[in-house]
């Protein structure tokens, strides 16, 4: 439980039944987002105290008579079933549920697992750093593909992450004019911890020739070779910009690359970004969930490029569906498993978090199988 800042301890709370419509999962894995060394610094405000972790999947302990047993395809579930979930709680009616409903991920009011609900009323564990966690009747409950391990589930939400990030830069109705993502397109992922080789992954499977991938990082980089990138680029080889964008160009006819999604989350990257695009290309920034700060921008070289910029924030509970499937399909391609480079018990849940902050892992995972 996060305690306050850089104060993560082990709390206990009183077991009891779930509500009448409320289920009780029992975690068995939970991925460390990059976003969860920001909330343990401070640097993202969140309530405390805290039962922190989204990225999770177990299994279903049982539920109150009111629950809606049924995952979100209309199967029917039973206790010890194997789930994913989408942890965006979305209210349901404000502006965007109404009229947007396809972009919950904007709902006004929304509630997440692991990040806005604390501990200071019941059920008090709502988060994926626990043993035990409670589930609310609107939850997006996914039972898992066979073929689907629960510790390939826990992927689910990086991978929810890049796929929506790659489907941003699709353009619908427009398949013959050379615009945006699609198949023979060129992409460059920025950053490649876990959401960027996913994202590189996935785009591979949407068809993209070439994916390239940029990182300084040497278990990244060695990491990112093995999910289907034709090339990726080493900062410590190339620290220079301009040798990376010449190195970009040199396969993508000269050009620069169709899309780029941004995945580092500093400034200095999205700069990077309009020097490796094509004109008309698309950015997809993904990276900034936080405030890293600014960076000076001339808006002529936009208007030069004549570049498409889009924002990518989470993603709809629905994506969910579109990790699984894509988990399933490729299961026997990427060794999704192992992106997870380090595991953690529930105990040392702190040194994971820390591990993921210092760049120690590509992955780290909290694991509480019993």
């Amino acid at each position: 439980m996060l305690r306050a800042p850089e104060k993560l301890e082990i709390a206990s709370f009183p077991g009891s039944a779930p509500p009448p419509d409320g289920a009780v999962l029992r975690v068995t894995h939970c991925g460390v987002c990059g976003t969860d060394p920001h909330m343990y610094t401070g640097h993202l405000a969140v309530p405390m105290p805290l039962v922190m972790g989204h990225e999770f999947a177990g299994v279903l302990e049982g539920w109150g008579p009111d629950f809606p047993a049924r995952d979100v395809y209309g199967v029917d579930l039973r206790p010890g079933d194997p789930v994913a979930i989408g942890t965006t709680l979305s209210c349901g009616t404000c502006y965007y549920c109404r009229f947007l409903p396809q972009r919950q991920n904007l709902c006004q009011n929304v509630n997440i697992y692991g990040i806005t609900l604390g501990c200071d009323e019941e059920p008090h564990v709502r988060g994926g750093y626990a043993d035990l966690t409670y589930l609310f009747p609107q939850t997006w409950l996914f039972k898992l593909p066979a073929n689907v391990s629960l510790k390939m589930a826990a992927l689910s939400d990086p991978i929810a992450c890049g796929t929506r990030a790659l489907e941003r830069a699709f353009s619908p109705g427009m398949p013959s004019a050379g615009e945006g993502m699609g198949l023979g397109r060129s992409v460059v992922v920025q950053g490649l911890g876990p959401i960027g080789i996913l994202t590189g992954a996935a785009a591979r499977a949407m068809g993209a020739q070439p994916v390239i991938g940029i990182d300084r990082i040497p278990m990244r980089t060695e990491m990112a070779s093995r999910f289907g990138f034709d090339e990726v680029l080493s900062m410590e080889e190339l620290p220079e910009v301009e040798d990376r964008v010449q190195a970009v160009r040199s396969m993508t006819r000269g050009l620069g690359a169709d899309v780029v999604v941004e995945v580092v989350g500093l400034p200095p990257a999205f700069a990077e970004s309009l020097r490796l695009v094509r004109k008309g290309g698309r950015i997809v920034e993904f990276g900034h969930f936080t405030d890293n700060g600014t960076m000076p921008l001339n808006p002529q070289h936009i208007v030069n490029l004549d570049v498409d910029i889009l924002g990518s924030y989470a993603y709809p509970n629905s994506q969910i569906g579109t990790s699984l499937a894509f988990l399933s399909r490729y299961a026997d391609v990427y060794p999704f498993e192992d992106v997870i480079t380090h595991t953690f018990s529930l105990d040392d849940t702190e040194q994971a978090i820390q591990a993921s902050r210092d760049k120690l892992c590509v992955k780290a995972m909290v694991v509480s199988e019993s």
